[in-house]
């Protein structure tokens, strides 16, 4: 327990201070009040909240800043959902997509610095998320939400489930049949399914065969049966409580339930799902677009960095045929192209690093005159380190055009570049756009890490998903 205090910017008279202050053990994984602070330049406290006020920073607060004399940003983001393990700001369940979220806060301050009021119309959302959106496909039908017998449980169902799920699994909670498929849940009697000390084995029956749902039958619990899906909580939450979850749709148990990604926008690529089409256009139409365009998604140069007119990024990635595609859009106030006398990196352009299996390569795409690309490698994985170099990149091509507000680029790679045989459905990817207003200086690099994935159906099948991790 204790009191840390951070400066996070001044401007003019004023200076903003984060103050944090452990609590100690609590019933959540992590106890802690966060507050800002406006001093004087000299650290005298002109303006705190009291306890019935909006602290206004909080723990997943990344970034504090002043964009004028008194005028204060405050950026918060929200990770993607990282896999097993609880944590009470990150999304509990993979959904297939990127859930990470980025949110704006904008604060005037008096001129005395005595008085924090938060401005709504200056914390405007990016275009992106106003505009309108592509279509998306229909719901699945809807079904009748929570466990109930559909149809009868045959005998010899509730004999095949008892083989998996042991002979005490006696009692059938919910049953229902779509085709030749049906799922089957199964309890002990005199157990309340939604405790972690009870579970609920749920079984898929097919041509015969049972086989049981990919759940953790040490820590997840039943949790609910809504109108498309079945819902899971694994008990690693504060003290074994209810923490991650999984789920599976009703009509195609064996299928993950995923979000759609036709028309979707994101912020990051933490999953990212690789669709794949038999055109360009038809493939692009399902890709999900990943959005930079915070100072979050700066690792180098943020001070550079003025607003989303002069740097932003948004891409798609897509796989047609043996290839993989990326189309990505660039907002920059100030294009300029690569140049033969100048060194790549001191001109406009995107860097990838890739690692299929455990190798890594990065690569430097370069915008030529005359609307084409050069595609460089400028680092690759060699024994135990990455080493530098600089050479062309054999299969790659594409091409780069001006528009209103920057510039866009479609590039190729052949999918046996960026898929290893050992690890094929999943590949590490990073995006970036590197800035370069003036000839020969890097300004601000912007952009996603992230991990592709490879299914070969969308959702996957919940074998495969479970092969992938």
């Amino acid at each position: 327990m204790g009191e840390s205090v951070h400066r996070k910017d001044c401007r003019g008279a004023f200076c903003a201070w984060h103050v944090h202050q452990a609590l100690g053990p609590c019933s959540t994984d992590y106890c802690a009040n966060d507050a800002l602070v406006i001093t004087d330049r000299e650290g005298r406290v002109l303006w705190e909240p009291d306890p019935r006020q909006d602290s206004i920073i909080n723990r997943t607060t990344k970034d504090v800043r002043f964009i004028a004399e008194r005028t204060l940003q405050v950026l918060d983001f929200m990770p993607p959902f990282h896999g097993r393990g609880y944590d009470s700001i990150a999304p509990a369940q993979d959904v297939g997509v990127d859930q990470s979220y980025v949110s704006r806060g904008v604060f005037r301050l008096s001129q005395d610095g005595r008085k924090v009021t938060r401005d709504l119309k200056a914390a405007r959302l990016p275009a992106w998320m106003v505009s309108p959106r592509a279509p998306r496909p229909p719901p699945a039908p809807a079904l009748p939400a929570g466990p109930r017998l559909l149809s009868p449980v045959p005998e010899a169902s509730l004999a095949k489930a008892r083989e998996i799920c042991g002979d005490d699994h006696t009692v059938p909670l919910h049953h229902e049949c779509h085709g030749d498929t049906c799922t089957l849940l199964v309890t002990r009697a005199g157990t309340d399914e939604g405790n972690c000390d009870g579970f609920v084995c749920p079984v898929v029956l097919k041509n015969g065969q049972v086989r049981s749902l990919a759940v953790d039958q040490d820590l997840s619990v039943f949790e609910e049966v809504t109108s498309t899906e079945y819902v899971f909580t694994s008990c690693d939450g504060p003290y074994g409580s209810r923490g991650s979850r999984v789920s599976f749709s009703r009509l195609r148990p064996d299928v993950m339930a995923f979000t759609p990604t036709q028309g979707l926008h994101v912020n990051g690529a933490e999953p990212y799902p690789v669709r794949q089409a038999a055109t360009i256009k038809a493939a692009r139409a399902l890709a999900p677009t990943a959005h930079a365009d915070t100072r979050i998604h700066i690792p180098w140069g943020s001070d550079a960095w003025r607003d989303e007119r002069d740097l932003a990024l948004a891409w798609q990635v897509m796989r047609v045929g043996e290839a993989l595609w990326l189309h990505a859009k660039v907002d920059d106030d100030v294009v300029v192209p690569f140049t033969q006398n100048a060194a790549g990196r001191d001109s406009d352009h995107l860097e990838l690093s890739v690692s299929p299996g455990s190798a890594t390569f990065k690569l430097g795409v370069l915008l030529e005159p005359g609307g084409k690309l050069q595609v460089r490698r400028w680092q690759k994985w060699v024994e135990t380190a990455m080493k530098e170099e600089d050479e062309a990149f054999d299969g790659a091509e594409g091409s780069w055009r001006r528009n209103r507000g920057g510039y866009e680029v479609d590039l190729r790679l052949p999918l046996t570049a960026v898929r290893a045989p050992q690890s094929p459905l999943r590949t590490g990817l990073s995006v970036f756009v590197s800035d370069a207003d003036q000839a020969g200086k890097q300004e601000t690099l912007m952009g996603h890490q992230g991990t592709l994935y490879f299914w070969s159906e969308y959702p996957p099948s919940v074998e495969e998903y479970r092969r992938a991790h």
